[in-house]
């Protein structure tokens, strides 16, 4: 495997009730852990929110409200979140975007429902980072959102199926990371480098964006 890895890699992706990291809530999430070997381990589970499901994020996921919240669907996170923390447990994790955006919402989740969870030295590997950071010519006007469809396509050569169910998104993002991993002979093979790379990478877009002019400004 080209991935060189001393514990299992958590690759986690959640469905939700929205985009706001602080306020939205989990609907659906997917864990799979590649272990060291590269066997790779699913975990599943379906979240009642408490809240409404807004139309946005309905209209992506096929998920809505009367779903989320309905007697069949799943517990709230409360009951499962023991579960979830083990089996993150001596892990590192993995993901497209979650740097800024499924980690700081887990994080918020675990608080929120009293959770017993922090990150601690786990390391960070961000896939959609590194897309941003080893394409940097890419046109979203003429190839499309840099969105982990894309990703699928340019790296791994065929379509994503299942889109927006947590575990397909998942175990797309895992085949997208090994095949990053072939296309750039110079990206580092083990899970620190890694995340120094994405940690690195990830400031300097945000610097980027902070220094950026705002719309309507002079360069507008």
């Amino acid at each position: 495997m080209l991935l060189t890895l001393s514990r299992p890699l958590v690759f986690l992706d959640f469905e939700t009730t929205g985009l706001d990291t602080q306020n939205d809530r989990i609907v659906e999430l997917a864990f799979v852990k590649m272990h060291p070997d590269g066997t790779r381990e699913p975990l599943v589970q379906r979240i009642n929110p408490g809240i409404e499901v807004s139309k946005g994020a309905a209209k992506v996921t096929g998920i809505h409200t009367s779903d989320a919240c309905g007697l069949f669907w799943g517990p709230p996170l409360k009951k499962v979140g023991q579960k979830l923390v083990d089996f993150l447990s001596g892990a590192d994790i993995a993901g497209f975007n979650q740097i800024a955006y499924d980690v700081p919402l887990w994080l918020v989740e675990c608080k929120r429902h009293g959770i017993a969870f922090d990150l601690g030295d786990k390391k960070q590997v961000d896939v959609r980072v590194i897309f941003n950071a080893k394409e940097p010519t890419w046109d979203r006007f003429t190839m499309g959102p840099r969105n982990l469809s894309a990703a699928v396509r340019h790296f791994c050569g065929r379509e994503l199926t299942n889109a927006h169910s947590a575990e397909a998104d998942c175990q797309a993002t895992a085949d997208v990371l090994l095949a990053q991993l072939a296309r750039y002979p110079d990206l580092p093979r083990d899970v620190a480098g890694l995340h120094e790379f994405c940690n690195r990478n990830s400031r300097e877009a945000s610097d980027e964006a902070r220094n950026a002019p705002k719309a309507g400004g002079a360069f507008a």
